[in-house]
């Protein structure tokens, strides 16, 4: 008679099978729609086609820009560079200045005048002096820049504001202005229809360093404050 060891080992016991649930399908918790619910044959983690469901349902409301705020005060930068090349006039200002070189433009190349323009258009919030005055049309070669500071100034007019003050800076190596700065700060306050007094003019070299510092080029900055008409006293 076998023992109950040799029994155990000669007839194996199979293991029961083991049943694996299925899977359980959860509800998905959505903030939107019913109509975002997934299909039961789509993927929970397609994410790409959850988004654009969501797009498709979520209807949007179209913006309305606020009206233009009546500011009191408003500020404009301008800026402007000129190569300089050899036999051309140099207008700064409005005023010619006997140097070897001149500004190489589509207009007269007036830096100074330029740069006004842009600091006037931009305080009103308005495109720069290219846009308004561009260099492919073929009316504005060779024009005196003071035709665009008469536009510029217009503008300011038409849009209720009168100008506060100006502070402009010339940066060029040679020549040296002092002996022509009031005469280019007198012409701009006609243009600008302005008091000397609210009208600065400064000017700087370079230090002899890049295109500047080698009477190679040009540059002026200018900063202007505008004054809503009824705020003047």
């Amino acid at each position: 008679m076998a023992s109950s060891s040799s029994l155990f080992l000669s007839s194996p016991i199979a293991p029961k099978a083991t049943r694996i649930p299925p899977p359980l399908s959860l509800p998905l918790a959505s903030p939107f729609s019913n109509s975002l619910r997934l299909h039961p044959r789509r993927s929970l983690t397609t994410a790409a086609a959850l988004q654009v469901e969501k797009q498709d349902s979520v209807k949007l409301e179209p913006v309305h820009s606020p009206p233009p705020p009546s500011l009191p005060f408003r500020v404009g930068h301008g800026f402007d560079l000129h190569r300089l090349e050899p036999g051309l006039p140099l207008i700064i200002g409005g005023i010619a200045i006997p140097h070897d070189r001149g500004c190489e433009a589509h207009s007269d190349g007036d830096v100074l005048l330029h740069c006004v323009v842009d600091a006037i258009l931009g305080a009103l919030g308005l495109p720069d002096i290219g846009q308004i005055f561009p260099d492919s049309d073929p009316k504005w070669k060779g024009a005196a820049s003071s035709v665009f500071v008469r536009e510029a100034v217009k503008l300011m007019h038409e849009a209720g504001y009168e100008l506060g003050n100006l502070d402009a800076t010339l940066i060029l190596q040679r020549p040296k202005l002092s002996p022509h700065k009031e005469a280019i700060r007198s012409n701009l306050c006609d243009l600008l229809g302005a008091h000397p007094s609210v009208v600065n003019l400064k000017a700087k070299t370079h230090e002899k360093v890049d295109s500047l510092g080698e009477n190679r080029s040009i540059a002026a900055h200018t900063v202007v404050l505008l004054i809503r008409k009824e705020n003047i006293p």
